[in-house]
């Protein structure tokens, strides 16, 4: 069994900080936008010599929408990136270069005397933050026991919303001038903290494992995580499974005699096949990858092509597109902007409740994830939003305040208890391992642009309908309700071909 010690507490909370810091990205120029902007301060007003900083950086709402949605592109190429490099150089190796992006996109926003620097430092920030979105969930996974997989599977997210949490509250107090740099090179002392304690952590066992002569390397990395020295049973699960799901391994080291040994004197008979092939062979067969093992011809257009993986493929398209299209970066990026009018006292502390929610929220859709079923919840989070967006619309068009508040804080917990963290929790359930990290690279890709288009368009399409713009989002939603409804599966405790079986009554065959 697994235990929770110190060093692996401590080791999570490195890699989290990664989250952290994209959470802390996604909610930095929220409250803030209209000092940043120089909405308060007229322009002929704005002057400065070579050697000071401008007060804050003039700009239409056009301009502030690219501002905050270029980081998605970023995000996007750094997702697109990070995989391969973590597969060569290692997630520890991987994380700790990353935060030079994230430092120094920090810094330029910090610093930034004009429109662009603040833009190229946003991008930077942005390929950071795709690279922690791919390899903080690996990590994790990797490094965790077995009975506190769920435990650690939600860390990635919840990481994310403290982070968002974090900007909001500084917000409160630092919307100022000179205060919005403060909360743009605050970031950059984020990725500082990290790197130190990278610089303790150890780099994930399974990814050791996955190197030629790394069995030693990845023995001593799990004995230091899980606080003893008899890890064999641990490798030989990983041994199992990698021949269940008929992938190959790599590591080729021959084990110590200590090893041989310790194995010998195992006594568990459902141990003993194990036992035999570890301490009968100097390559034991090991495999854990970023990217799909023994599937170099498999790519995007095959998985999008083949009738085998059209069933999923809708699934992945309908939850992906309706997480970003369903609104609500536009509250969690603007909801400042939204209230303002309406609230022009309170908004920004409405946005530190959206967040405290979404945090509460978040912590609560872990248990119920296994409790309540991915269906059943999604239905329900997708329903909800649909009716918590009408009545945001309802309120804000007709300047309702007090039901403006209440209407985005339930628009922001529903989509925590399934919207939120389903989407990619359901790839591996509704995909098999051949294709699993194509279908959840494609994922993110749409992920990210979705997130850039309605970041980037929403300000603009605000300034057309006002709050009648969430009847669109309301719209939308009830269609992917519909959608949903007729092609979405129930996942909970089935493998991908029960999933399809139940559902269809068929499988396709390839």
């Amino acid at each position: 069994m697994g235990e929770l010690t110190l060093y692996l507490i401590v080791v999570s909370v490195a890699i989290v900080l990664g989250s952290f810091q994209f959470g802390y990205h996604i909610g930095e120029l929220n409250t803030p936008k209209s000092v940043i902007s120089c909405e308060k301060l007229p322009k002929e007003t704005i002057s400065h010599d070579d050697n000071s900083l401008l007060p804050c950086i003039p700009m239409e709402e056009g301009e502030f929408g690219l501002l905050t949605s270029i980081f998605n592109l970023g995000g996007l190429l750094g997702s697109l990136l990070s995989s391969r490099v973590a597969d060569t150089k290692g997630r520890r190796w991987t994380l700790l270069c990353n935060n030079l992006f994230l430092f120094i996109g920090s810094t330029m926003m910090g610093f930034a005397n004009s429109y662009s620097i603040l833009v190229i430092g946003r991008v930077i920030a942005g390929i950071g933050c795709g690279v922690v979105s791919v390899i903080v969930p690996m990590y994790l996974a990797e490094i965790s026991p077995a009975e506190y997989r769920g435990v650690f599977g939600v860390m990635n997210q919840l990481g994310i919303v403290i982070g968002i949490l974090f900007s909001q509250i500084q917000g409160l107090y630092l919307s100022n001038i000179p205060g919005w740099r403060i909360i743009l090179i605050t970031a950059s002392a984020l990725s500082i903290i990290q790197t130190i304690l990278l610089g303790f952590a150890v780099e994930s066992p399974k990814y050791l494992a996955s190197k030629v002569g790394g069995y030693q390397s990845a023995k001593k990395a799990l004995q230091q995580l899980r606080g003893k020295t008899e890890v064999e049973d641990e490798i030989g699960g990983w041994l199992q499974i990698s021949e269940e799901e008929g992938l190959e391994g790599l590591i080729n080291n021959q084990h110590d005699e200590d090893n041989i040994s310790s194995q010998q004197q195992q006594s568990s008979s459902s141990q003993d096949n194990i036992e035999e092939r570890i301490s009968t062979t100097s390559e034991p067969t090991v495999v854990f990858h970023a990217r799909n093992p023994n599937t170099d011809d498999f790519n995007i257009w095959k998985f999008i092509s083949s009738p085998y993986y059209r069933p999923a493929f809708k699934v992945l398209l309908l939850v992906q597109f309706t997480q970003q299209f369903s609104g609500i970066n536009a509250v969690i990026f603007y909801s400042t902007t939204i209230l303002s009018r309406l609230l022009p006292t309170s908004s920004d502390l409405i946005t530190v409740y959206i967040s405290i929610m979404n945090t509460i929220m978040t912590v609560v859709s872990a248990y119920l994830i296994d409790k309540a079923g991915r269906r059943t919840l999604l239905l329900y989070s997708i329903s909800l939003m649909s009716l918590a967006s009408a009545i945001l619309a309802f309120s804000i068009t007709y300047e309702l305040a007090l039901l403006s508040s209440i209407s985005i804080i339930g628009f922001v917990a529903t989509f925590a208890i399934g919207l939120g963290p389903i989407p990619f929790l359901i790839i591996p359930e509704i995909v098999d391992t051949r294709a699993v990290a194509t279908a959840s690279s494609l994922g993110l890709s749409i992920n990210w642009i979705s997130n850039f288009l309605v970041a980037a368009l929403f300000l603009e399409i605000r300034g057309i309908f006002g709050g009648r713009v969430f009847y669109i989002f309301s719209v939308y939603l009830f269609t992917a309700y519909i959608i949903a409804n007729r092609i979405l599966p129930e996942t909970k405790a089935k493998t991908v071909e029960e999933v399809w079986h139940g559902w269809t009554g068929k499988y396709i065959k390839s």
